[in-house]
């Protein structure tokens, strides 16, 4: 399903598998605080945020496949800078690329992981970021 220039890969479970595109940056867009808050249902922990795969600075859809469940330090910190460092390229005139894949358990709504590859002017880096605090393990 294309959306907003992004590709997304949605399972049967209604659950985003695959994001990827080219990043665009874009004005300032409304978010959906009900989307945000409803992303990962039951799944969803307390200490989550509801995260965007693509983030509205990059227009990213606001829709239910763009959001999920994701813990509130790695989207305000490790997720953010990531972001961060893709806006200051696209400003300094670089073209960027974005390949994201959560990783689920079983039918969990709610990712374990996310793999990130994202290209800046052709060079490919590779994240695998858990969807929890360090040294919290939900179990």
């Amino acid at each position: 399903m294309f959306r907003n220039g992004y590709d997304y890969e949605i399972d049967e479970r209604e659950r985003t598998r695959r994001v990827s595109g080219v990043l665009v940056l874009a004005p300032p867009q409304p978010r959906s605080r009900n989307l945000q808050r409803s992303a990962g249902g039951t799944d969803r922990l307390p200490k989550d945020d509801g995260g965007h795969y693509i983030a509205p600075r990059f227009n990213g859809p606001t829709e239910a496949i763009n959001h999920f469940a994701q813990d509130a330090n790695v989207n305000r910190g490790k997720y953010r800078a990531l972001e961060d460092q893709w806006a200051r390229a696209k400003k300094a005139g670089s073209a960027v690329t974005v390949k994201i894949v959560p990783h689920f358990g079983g039918t969990s709504q709610r990712p374990r992981t996310i793999d990130v590859v994202f290209t800046i002017n052709g060079r490919e880096n590779s994240v695998k970021l858990p969807n929890e605090r360090r040294g919290h393990h939900g179990h």
